[in-house]
């Protein structure tokens, strides 16, 4: 631990902040990520306290479904909550939660797999208008979430009742993130890193731009590559072992070339946040002995695009938590002849379905999402192939017909990422033997 004093324009915090990634395991705090408006900053400890445990009444709220384009169970479910907002004020927090999703989604990955997500906003209703502390020190008000400015003396941090907001957000018909807006003009927030949980100001124009870097880290699994930024020059050097995190390491360009590690795939490609892929000193909270990927993307700064290697990552998470396929036919038990197979997949353009029969593929159905499976060999020619063409396939009675669907992605070069998440493949055993079903 060292004390530090964060300065950035003329926001100056000073707490005292973990100088590196680890951190005591202790039940009663959590751990939240500092922002400036610029960039995020370090994290601080901060005490629980989980009014819940007051036995406060179940919360009651209006769920307004933003954006929804799949069942929950394989979409990414983004809740919005409001604190702050009296009932008198639900048209500002609509208007800033419509903001704030725009934001996030005209940000690759988010833009080209949007239809990944779903959006739900809960109307949370709170007595009075505004947070504690904001717009100075003392300043009470009585809102829903408990929100305040000045948590652990941090002028810009806004901390909240998690137990609280879970159960607000619960409302909804799933959440995977909660997204807190803050009524106030006053820029501030916190990433929750171990609760998806992200708070910020809805009133400044900075506020929305802390929920994409916070989603890196909860959706990503991606590490800060920034150093501590009130040191930018401090010698602080990292001698751990090689992070986890696939967008930092302790290897240089050379080294990961000569290994086939981490990036190598993406060294000397252009990147959306400038320059080229390569290995930049100074990440995961120290100055010197380990690299990230490009000079300054969005897990470096605000208002900057992932670099290559995040929107790698980024996209084999969607996908870890989504799948590519919504419903498919049954396929735990034979299908008896003639039937229709079919397959429903993401509706993202760059995923693709290839068919097969018995291991044979069949280039006519490339794209097809049902297929027809005949029961007789159709006269004259057939419209497709008949799986009891084959003498040795007749004899035995049954036929397997696979599908195959798979994104084609450029976002991704990792062949072990496109063969194990960015591929799935059904299989139907087809039985002719017992003819149709009567």
């Amino acid at each position: 631990m060292r004390k530090l004093s964060l300065a950035v324009g003329s926001l100056l915090l000073a707490t005292c902040l973990s100088a590196a990634p680890a951190y005591a395991d202790d039940p009663d705090t959590r751990r939240v990520e500092v922002f400036g408006e610029d960039a995020p900053q370090g994290y601080v400890e901060i005490p629980k306290a989980d009014a819940h445990q007051r036995g406060l009444a179940a919360p009651t709220g209006t769920v307004t479904p933003i954006e929804v384009n799949g069942p929950s169970d394989k979409r990414i479910d983004l809740v919005y909550l409001g604190d702050g907002f009296t009932a008198a004020e639900q048209d500002l927090y609509t208007s800033q939660v419509a903001h704030s999703w725009e934001v996030l989604a005209q940000r690759e990955p988010f833009k080209t797999y949007r239809k990944l997500f779903n959006v739900w906003q809960v109307n949370v209703v709170s007595n009075e208008s505004g947070s504690d502390n904001d717009p100075t020190e003392g300043v009470r008000k009585d809102t829903a979430l408990n929100g305040e400015y000045y948590c652990e003396g941090l002028a810009r941090l806004i901390c909240i009742d998690v137990p609280i907001a879970q159960s607000y957000a619960a409302l909804a018909p799933a959440y995977d993130q909660i997204a807190v807006v803050i009524n106030s003009t006053t820029y501030g927030g916190a990433g929750y890193t171990d609760e998806e949980l992200v708070t910020f100001s809805g009133g400044h124009v900075s506020g929305a731009e802390i929920l994409p870097h916070e989603l890196g880290h909860s959706l990503g699994d991606l590490a800060d590559e920034y150093p501590y930024w009130a040191y930018p020059d401090d010698g602080s050097t990292y001698t751990g072992p090689e992070p986890a995190e696939r967008n930092i390491s302790i290897h240089n360009a050379e080294r990961q070339a000569a290994q086939q590690a981490k990036w190598w795939r993406w060294l000397g490609a252009p990147t959306p946040d400038g320059g080229a892929i390569g290995t930049f000193e100074g990440a995961y909270y120290n100055n010197l002995g380990i690299y990230r990927p490009s000079d300054n993307s969005l897990m470096r700064s605000l208002r900057k695009p992932f670099n290559l290697v995040g929107s790698e990552e980024m996209t084999r998470k969607f996908y870890e938590t989504t799948g590519l396929v919504d419903a498919a036919t049954p396929s735990d038990k034979p299908v008896r002849a003639p039937a229709r197979l079919s397959v429903t997949h993401v509706d993202i353009p760059t995923v693709s379905t290839r068919w097969f029969v018995n291991g044979e593929e069949i280039a006519e159905w490339a794209g097809a999402t049902s297929v027809d499976v005949l029961v007789k060999k159709p006269k004259g020619k057939p419209e497709g192939p008949w799986c009891g063409r084959k003498d040795l396939e007749r004899k035995k009675g049954e036929c397997a017909y696979t599908v195959t669907v798979s994104d084609s992605t450029d976002f991704v070069r990792d062949p072990g990422y496109r063969a194990d998440t960015l591929t799935t493949s059904i299989t139907w055993t087809v039985d002719y033997k017992h003819g149709p079903k009567k």
